[in-house]
């Protein structure tokens, strides 16, 4: 059997020319544009100086066009950022930033003459792990918009490991983070609904989109999901603003600080249509803590092979990139990549149909179609 190193010296060596993830699975290519939006009501409350809140986002659109261009998948900077993040965090002996920095992602080109995005169609917010950079899930997220809908992944300032603003100024991860101790002191909340009150403002859609031109995005088919805390960001954040139509979180602790009295409510009553998706056979203590406060539809299903971290692009990368999973299946799990972005694709795709539409359920949610994706099943639903 080869050795670890062996293996990871192999994917050195295979990805300097540079490699090609899949193209979007659904019906529509879909555009990329980054940029930032500023909060200037708000100061950053880890930043050492006053400093208004600047997060930076990735809009994947859907769009019809005849072809797609290669386009790095992260800046190099954040990419060269990725090797000793990981090798740090996961105890691994060989840089794998090249595994980042030449990853490729296949979009519509930004000339208005080729491209037709689709105006006006469902938007979701997306919040990333702890951490962990919204890059880290381009793939997912450009899935899930060639099916119909506008996502926009999020960068937290202070919590994402590096963020690189237009300017080139970077911003690095603080750990200080952790000590907030409820969720009305941790801004990931109010920076979603800032984003929502951003897509009203047709001056910042104009910076923010240059092809969009001065036009405002209707609000009221706004949901939001995410991964690990950025799931449970997902859930708080739709019980403090109504804008929110749904949420899914994607194996995410809903932390909070237990006040003496007892164990902690951070999440307020809310109405809104809840999936949570687990990995392995799991229900979070805090997702049974928070499960009767939530009033609407609610699914709790779980994905058979997986771990925390198989709900990224990392695993999606490793097969890009010619490379097999199989050395890091305690890390990544060893359900097939590919399956997991269609699992994620269509579990997102059902619920948030349902959200927007009022008809939440179907032969999916409803566990009415095993044969259609095995690996997952239902543990505990509600309000159907």
């Amino acid at each position: 059997m080869q050795s670890m190193l062996s293996i990871l010296l192999l994917l050195l060596a295979n990805t300097t020319a540079g490699y090609l993830v899949p193209n979007s699975p659904g019906k529509y290519n879909v555009t990329l544009t980054t940029g930032p939006l500023i909060d200037y009501t708000r100061n950053d409350p880890y930043a050492a100086t006053p400093t208004p809140r600047a997060l930076m986002l990735s809009v994947f659109q859907p769009a019809t066009c005849a072809s797609t261009v290669p386009v790095p998948d992260m800046p190099n900077k954040i990419a060269d950022y990725q090797g000793p993040f990981l090798e740090k965090t996961f105890n691994i002996s060989v840089n794998l930033t090249p595994l980042f920095l030449e990853a490729r992602l296949p979009v519509c080109s930004d000339h208005p003459d080729s491209c037709s995005p689709l105006d006006d169609g469902p938007i979701l917010l997306f919040s990333p792990g702890y951490s962990i950079p919204r890059l880290y899930y381009n793939v997912l997220a450009s899935a899930i918009a060639s099916e119909g809908f506008t996502v926009i992944t999020i960068d937290h300032p202070e919590d994402a490991n590096i963020i690189i603003y237009p300017d080139g100024h970077a911003v690095y991860n603080n750990a200080s983070i952790l000590s907030s101790p409820t969720w009305d002191e941790y801004p990931r909340a109010a920076d979603a609904s800032f984003v929502i009150d951003q897509l009203s403002n047709a001056t910042a859609m104009a910076e923010l989109l240059p092809q969009r031109g001065p036009r405002p995005f209707p609000t009221d088919r706004v949901a939001m999901l995410g991964h690990s805390v950025g799931g449970a960001s997902a859930i708080i954040a739709a019980s403090r603003d109504p804008r929110i139509r749904g949420a899914i979180n994607w194996d995410g602790t809903i932390f909070g600080s237990p006040p003496p009295s007892g164990l902690s409510q951070p999440v307020q009553i809310m109405s809104q249509p809840v999936l949570f998706m687990s990995h392995q056979n799991y229900a979070d203590p805090s997702w049974l803590a928070a499960w009767p406060q939530l009033k609407g539809p609610k699914l709790v299903v779980y994905v058979a092979n997986t771990t925390h971290y198989t709900f990224s692009d990392v695993p999606t990368l490793f097969q890009a990139a010619g490379q097999s999973t199989a050395p890091f299946a305690d890390l990544l799990g060893t359900i097939a990549p590919a399956e997991m972005v269609r699992i994620l694709t269509a579990y997102t795709t059902a619920w948030m149909n349902g959200a927007f539409t009022g008809k939440e359920g179907g032969p999916l949610l409803q566990g009415q179609e095993p044969g259609k994706f095995p690996e997952v099943s239902t543990m505990m639903k509600g309000n159907f």
